[in-house]
């Protein structure tokens, strides 16, 4: 059978992830995969934030400062600045819809939706693992505005990036559950 469909077909998220991630020759092979995500009048809608090192900290200070006015444990601040450090390396996929007739913005955050897609089968094809995840985060104004998102703009996901600590066994999907031949 073709090895993109084998890849496809075994793909898994992975959430426990550790050092390495992949080098920048191979980061960039995986970016290049996220601009090639079908793009309805190639408006081009996503803008990819790379963190890594020191600036996981600096994102885990911004999360921290998300959670500002509610009453949560100091348990709670203490795991969501550990947030960004559950891999060496995250994407923030950020659409920035266009104004255009012909393409409604749902369209565009789907596009930066196949992006991270795209990247995620990159990144299994390099023997990494990855994670997308969303959550209260990306919804938040603080971090929106961390990474300078226009108020029609949203967070389309969080890539966590690195090697699998344990690679994940999850079975196939029963096609036929989720199948129908139209007539």
């Amino acid at each position: 059978m073709n090895t993109v469909i084998q890849l496809l077909q075994n793909r898994v998220s992975c959430p426990k992830l550790v050092a390495p991630a992949p080098n920048q020759d191979e980061l960039n092979a995986i970016l290049g995969c996220a601009m090639r995500a079908p793009d309805h009048g190639r408006l081009k809608p996503w803008l990819y934030h790379v963190i890594q090192g020191d600036a996981l900290v600096k994102l885990g200070d911004v999360f921290v400062q998300a959670l500002d006015g509610q009453n949560v444990a100091n348990d709670k601040i203490e795991k969501t600045r550990n947030i960004p450090l559950r891999a060496p390396l995250l994407i923030v996929a950020v659409c920035e819809p266009q104004a255009n007739a012909k393409v409604p913005a749902m369209e565009q955050v789907l596009a930066v939706g196949a992006g991270i897609q795209n990247m995620q089968v990159a990144i299994s094809s390099l023997g990494y693992g990855s994670i997308w995840r969303t959550g209260q985060m990306a919804h938040a104004d603080v971090v929106k505005q961390a990474f300078n998102v226009s108020e029609q703009g949203e967070i389309v996901g969080f890539l966590y990036v690195g090697t699998p600590e344990k690679t994940p066994n999850k079975p196939a999907a029963d096609i036929e559950q989720y199948v129908k031949y139209w007539e």
